[in-house]
C-alpha cells in the first residue's frame, strides 16, 4: 500500500505526535511505501527515516486557499492509496481515501479558544473549523488519542463508534537533551516554583491558576512558559493586579534544554486545563520525574490515573489546596514522582505506530 502522511503541521503537540509516529513506523513497517509531505524548512533538515519513506516538499500553509488547491494536486500526483492527516487539514476536493487524527474538539466551544469580544476573524475561524470537521467525517477511519476524545467525537460529530479507533500518545524517554540551566539564572528562579509549559488558550485555565497561586501565598514562584500569543498581556496584567510582581514568571518560548533544566528544578507541574484530548505535557513531566497537579476533567484522569494530585479546575480554592498540598509534603512529591514515571512508562510510541498501521489496513478494506 502507498500511504501519504501530511507532516506540514510540525510544531507543538501535533508535530511531536506526527514525527514520533513517523520514527516508529519506519522501525516496524518495511512493507508499505510512505510519502511524507513536509514544509520546505523542515525538509531541509529531515532525513527519510527508512528506505521505504519518500519526502516531498509541500510548503503550503494549512487552513488556507492554497491548501485546497495545491495539496490535492500533490496527493494525486503521488498516486496514493491512503492519506493520513494527523491534524484537521483535509482538502475538500481530494478524492484519495484518508484517515484523520482528532486530538480534541475544543474549537467547537467559542469560550475555550477565543478571547472575549471576537470579531470577523474569529467568526471566520469558527466557520473554517466546522468545515474541517465536516471533511473529517468523510474519513475511512478517525483516530482519537483517548477514549474521552473518542466519546466526544461520537457525541458531537455523530460518527459511528466503530469508525473511531483509539491510539494513545506517549512521552519520549528523558535524558536525550543536556539541561540548559542558564534559564534559571536568567529568570531569577532561586526559590521553589511550579511550572506550566504550553499555550495560553482560555481552556488552559491559566487565569484560575494564577488566582489560586495568589491565594496560596509564600515565597514560591509560578513559571508559565511557552508561546502565549495574544493571551499573554491579560495574564501579565492579572498577575500585576493580584500583587504578585515577579512571582509569576513568563519566559516565553523555551528550548528543549531549558525545559529539561526547569523539570530538574521545579516542585511540580501544574496542569489545570479544562479540556485536553490526551494531556501529553503532563505525561512528559511525569516521564521526567516531576510531580503533577492535574485537573479532574476531560481525558486527564483516564491518562494519569492515580499518578497525579487532582483538583477541580473550576474551583480556585481546590486548585490552591492542591498547590499547597504538593508544596508542603515532600513524601507526597516523591510518591507522585515515582508513580508518574511508572504511569508514563505504560505508554509507547511504538505501540501507537503499531495500532496506527492497523488502522491503515482496516481503512484500506472499507
Amino acid at each position: 500500500m502507498r500511504i501519504g502522511i501530511d507532516a506540514r503541521n510540525d510544531g507543538t503537540g501535533v508535530g511531536r505526535y506526527t514525527f514520533s509516529l513517523l520514527r516508529e513506523l519506519a522501525k516496524l513497517d518495511r512493507v508499505n511505501e510512505y510519502t511524507v509531505f513536509l514544509r520546505r524548512e523542515r525538509l531541509a533538515g529531515y532525513a527519510a527515516p527508512a528506505p521505504n519513506f519518500r519526502l516531498v516538499e509541500a510548503d503550503i500553509p494549512w487552513f488556507g486557499v492554497r491548501e485546497q488547491v495545491q495539496l490535492p494536486r500533490l496527493i494525486d500526483r503521488e498516486r496514493l492509496d491512503l492519506v493520513h492527516y494527523p491534524h484537521l487539514t483535509v482538502p475538500l476536493i481530494s478524492a484519495t481515501p484518508f484517515v484523520v487524527t482528532v486530538h480534541d474538539l475544543n474549537y467547537l466551544d467559542r469560550d475555550a479558544v477565543f478571547p472575549p469580544g471576537g470579531g470577523l476573524r474569529q467568526r471566520l475561524l469558527e466557520a473554517g473549523y466546522r468545515v474541517e470537521l465536516a471533511k473529517a467525517k468523510r474519513a475511512k477511519r478517525l483516530i482519537a488519542v483517548s477514549e474521552h476524545t473518542r466519546a466526544t467525537i461520537v457525541r458531537r460529530l455523530g460518527v459511528d463508534l466503530e469508525r473511531v479507533a483509539v491510539t494513545y500518545e506517549a512521552a519520549d524517554p528523558p535524558g536525550g537533551v543536556e539541561p540548559d540551566r542558564s534559564v534559571l539564572d536568567r529568570h531569577g528562579l532561586d526559590a521553589p516554583f511550579f511550572l506550566y509549559v504550553g499555550s495560553a488558550y482560555p481552556y488552559k485555565n491559566l487565569g484560575r491558576l494564577i488566582e489560586a497561586f495568589a491565594r496560596f501565598g509564600g515565597d514560591h514562584r509560578l513559571v508559565l512558559a511557552g508561546d502565549q500569543e495574544g493571551f499573554g498581556p491579560a495574564l501579565r496584567a492579572q498577575a500585576t493586579e493580584l500583587g504578585l510582581g515577579d512571582r509569576v514568571v513568563f519566559p516565553g518560548h523555551i528550548s528543549e534544554g531549558e525545559l529539561a533544566a526547569l523539570y530538574e528544578a521545579t516542585l511540580a507541574y501544574a496542569f489545570v486545563s479544562l479540556g485536553e484530548g490526551f494531556g501529553l505535557p503532563g505525561l512528559e513531566a511525569m516521564q521526567a520525574g516531576v510531580p503533577v497537579i492535574a485537573a479532574d476533567a476531560s481525558s486527564l484522569p483516564e491518562i494519569y490515573r492515580d499518578a497525579a494530585r487532582y483538583c477541580d479546575p473550576l474551583d480556585v480554592d481546590s486548585i490552591g489546596a492542591a498547590l499547597a498540598d504538593v508544596a508542603g509534603d515532600e513524601a507526597l512529591r516523591r510518591r507522585l514522582a515515582a508513580r508518574g514515571r511508572e504511569r508514563a512508562a505504560e505508554f509507547s510510541w511504538a505501540r501507537t505506530a503499531e495500532q496506527t498501521r492497523a488502522v491503515y489496513a482496516e481503512a484500506a478494506l472499507h
